[in-house]
This record gives structure tokens, C-alpha cells and sequence, in this order.
């Protein structure tokens, strides 16, 4: 790039020269006003080439570097650090303007820094609000003189490629929340057991609290201590992640769509029913079907349903709840835990799928996952102050009202249903999985 390229002229210099127009169009009526502008135009170039001669001068140099995770999380926030190299007789401010990917819809994106000689770090945060590959360019950082009447601009050719994936982030904050011997309102919820679980774990001491029922006399006669059997949770249960991709599904909050929310639930509750021992599988569909993948638990899995949740897109159609019955009843022989993930925006929708429904209930634990609009139910509840008011109030009421219908209709038909906000997705489904377990449901 030519060096005449990378000379940036500041908004001072544009003012300044601007004052000294307006003086020598005055200075036809006013000959001191001509002088004082010829003086000022002067004065104006002349401190602008001392800041070029500053500027450009060998002894300042500039070297830097962009530090980014290997891959980002959908929804995490991500911390992006910038080093800069600066070698200079004196410190120096400057205007970073960094070329970030087109999908964070940053178009006036920049950061103002002194630069000191020697090593500078700048720091930012992105959220990634769609999956896919986020392409970052040019560095461009520039660096104003003393004068503050000329920028040199350096371009840093940093560029690089970073896929956003399912949020990793999300999952292990999930798994310690879920495996936490600590009660905690955002996490794992203890429900009392219906009966017992009859899987054999081991012989261990006995201490206070163990039911008397469990008691090992054997091993209490060899050992002249007190024995008890200790039972677990059921383990290799079938459980199969579905996902609808139907045009309801291309609904955001927060920028972000119901679909990745639902992806990245997948993922958080794949991990957990992993680490518990239970076979895993992947359902996605619409019109057709997109991803299916056999409950399974072995080395890979995750990573296998890692990487077919990062091609997911949505799709303009309805779903079709018949595919997915078929599909289920080819991929999950026994009796599997069904979590369905889907939204349904009037009770004409839910009605079409209700009979689909009622059939995979009846071989399998369905799990109607749907999202609540927490917007919307703040609308309703909203004070009445005009008749505009009234009439958008009353129409997200009649919403809410018919979401409780959809909901009250489908535990009527012994579908299990979870209503939760999209933030909070991927603890509720946890914690409804957790719950199902503990009762022996599962």
C-alpha cells in the first residue's frame, strides 16, 4: 500500500481548515480576515507535515496480534484480546477499528487506546448469535500524531476463520450443576423415589440414614460390621433428543432462535445422559427428515452429535409429526425418553400433532418441550392506558390463555410438558431428565 494510502486526515484538520476558508471569503470585504486566513492555512499545513514527518518517521513501528478460543460458543460471551507491539519516541493515541464478522451486526465497531512503547493489550467481547463460520479481517489501527491533525493508518493482515459451534461453555455449566451434591435453584432439583431403584452398586459400610431393609447379613458375618447393599440409578436407558426445524422454530429472542436454543439444550442434556450412563440419540425434522442418530453411549458420540447440530438450519415448511413417528418407531425399538423440542403458535397447530403425539406416548416417556414467550406475558400483565393499549393487551392475553390451553390439553393425554423461558432451556430439560430418573420413570 502507498504511504499517501495511509494518511487519514483528523476531523481537527477539516475544522481548522474550514475556519480559514470562511476568514478569506470574508477577506474580500475585510482584507485582515484574508491575512489572518492565509496565516491560519499556512500555519494548518505546516503542522500537519510535522505530524506526517512524526508519523512516518522508522522509529515507530507497529506489530500486533489477535487471540481467539479455537472454536466459539453459540450465545457465550467471548472475550477477543488484541496485542499490539508499539515502538515509538512518545506515547500515541489510537482509533482500532477491527473487522469483525458480518453476523454480530457491528457496523461502527471501534476502540480508542493510548499506545504506549512496548506491549499494549485491548480487550472486547462478542456473542455469537447464529452458528456457522465467523470470518474476521484487517486490523486496522489508527494512530493519530501529537498534533492530532494527521492519522497513520497501519493494516494488520490478521485474518482468520473461527467456526461457532453448539455452546460448549453451556454444557460443562450444565453437567456441574447437574452432578452438584448441592441443592441449588438452577439446578439439580431432589425428588423423593417412588420404590427403588434394583441396579446393584456395591457393599458398603453402614451409616446412619441407610434403609435397615438393605442390609447385607453375608458380608455383615465376614466382615463383624455392619453391611448394606447400595443401589444406582438404572443405567443404559434410551434417550433421544428431537428436534422440530419448522418455520415456528425461526422465532428469536434475544436475537437468537428458538432452534439454537434448542440446540444448545440438545447438547447440555446429551452430555448429562452421557455421564449417566444412558445411550444418546438425535432426531431433527420438518418436512423431512434432517439428522438421525441411534441411542448410543460410546467413545465419540458426543462429538458426533456435536457436529451434526452445527449443520442445523431452519426450515420454511410445517413439521410433519407423522415422518416423526415412523422415524421414531424405526430408530427406538425399546422403550426410550423422547424429548421434543417444538413450538406451537395456535391450538389448530397443536391439535394437527396431538394424535402423533398420543402414539409415541404410548410406547415411549414423551417430553413436550415448548418455549415461552416471557415477552409476551409481560405485554398481558402491562396496565391498560389507552384503547390502543387495550386492544394489543388483550390480543397477548388471548395468546398466553391459549399456550395454557395447548399445555393443560397435552398433560391431559399423559404427555409430560415443560413450558420455560428460553434462557433457562437447558437447566429445565436437566432437571426434568434428573426428575424422571429419580422417580424411575426412566
Amino acid at each position: 500500500m502507498k504511504w499517501t494510502q495511509r494518511i487519514w486526515l483528523t476531523p481537527l484538520f477539516f475544522s481548522t481548515g474550514a475556519t480559514a476558508v470562511f476568514l478569506c471569503a470574508f477577506g474580500f470585504s475585510f482584507p485582515l480576515l484574508f491575512t489572518l486566513g492565509k496565516v491560519i492555512t499556512g500555519l494548518l499545513f505546516a503542522l500537519a507535515l510535522a505530524d506526517i514527518f512524526i508519523l512516518f518517521n522508522k522509529n515507530v513501528r507497529l506489530t500486533g496480534k489477535r487471540e481467539l478460543p479455537r472454536i466459539l460458543g453459540l450465545a457465550d460471551e467471548t472475550e477477543v484480546k488484541i496485542i499490539l507491539g508499539f515502538k515509538s519516541i512518545m506515547p500515541l493515541t489510537a482509533q482500532i477499528l477491527d473487522e469483525i464478522p458480518f453476523q454480530l451486526q457491528e457496523r461502527n465497531f471501534q476502540l480508542e487506546k493510548t499506545l504506549n512503547p512496548g506491549k499494549n493489550i485491548l480487550k472486547y467481547q462478542i456473542k455469537p448469535i447464529n452458528r456457522g463460520t465467523y470470518k474476521f479481517g484487517v486490523l486496522n489501527v489508527l494512530i493519530e500524531g501529537p498534533l492530532h491533525l494527521v492519522k497513520r493508518r497501519f493494516p494488520l493482515q490478521l485474518q482468520e476463520d473461527i467456526s461457532v459451534y453448539p455452546s460448549i461453555k453451556q454444557m460443562h455449566e450444565t453437567e456441574l450443576l447437574a452432578f452438584s451434591r448441592k441443592a441449588s435453584p438452577m439446578g439439580h432439583k431432589r425428588h423423593k423415589r417412588i420404590g427403588q431403584s434394583y441396579e446393584f452398586e456395591q457393599i458398603s459400610p453402614f451409616v446412619e440414614g441407610d434403609d435397615y431393609r438393605n442390609i447385607n447379613w453375608k458380608a455383615t458375618g465376614k466382615t463383624r460390621e455392619l453391611m448394606v447393599n447400595q443401589y444406582q440409578d438404572e443405567r443404559s436407558q434410551n434417550l433421544y433428543c428431537v428436534i422440530s426445524k419448522g418455520r415456528t422454530m425461526k422465532m428469536a429472542f434475544e436475537h437468537i432462535t428458538y432452534l439454537d436454543y434448542a440446540i444448545n439444550a440438545t447438547l447440555a442434556i446429551s452430555n448429562v445422559a452421557l455421564k449417566k450412563y444412558d445411550n444418546v440419540g438425535l432426531i431433527t425434522f420438518s418436512d423431512k427428515i434432517g439428522t438421525a442418530i441411534k441411542a448410543e453411549n460410546r467413545s465419540g458420540q458426543i462429538r458426533k452429535i456435536l457436529d451434526s447440530l452445527y449443520d442445523e438450519k431452519e426450515r420454511s415448511l410445517e413439521p410433519d409429526f407423522e415422518l416423526l413417528f415412523k422415524s421414531v418407531n424405526r430408530l427406538a425399538q425399546n422403550r426410550s425418553l423422547i424429548l421434543l423440542f417444538a413450538n406451537f403458535e395456535s391450538k389448530h397447530a397443536a391439535d394437527r400433532a396431538l394424535p402423533m403425539l398420543k402414539k409415541i406416548s404410548r410406547k415411549h416417556v414423551l417430553v413436550m418441550i415448548l418455549f415461552q414467550d416471557s415477552e409476551l406475558s409481560n405485554l398481558a400483565s402491562e396496565a391498560k392506558s389507552n384503547v390502543e393499549d387495550i386492544y394489543r393487551i388483550t390480543l397477548a392475553a388471548r395468546k398466553v390463555n391459549e399456550r395454557e390451553e395447548i399445555i393443560n390439553k397435552l398433560r391431559k393425554q399423559g404427555v409430560h410438558t415443560i413450558s420455560c423461558k428460553p434462557e433457562t432451556l437447558s437447566v429445565e430439560v436437566v432437571n426434568k431428565y434428573l426428575e424422571l430418573k429419580s422417580r424411575g420413570i426412566i
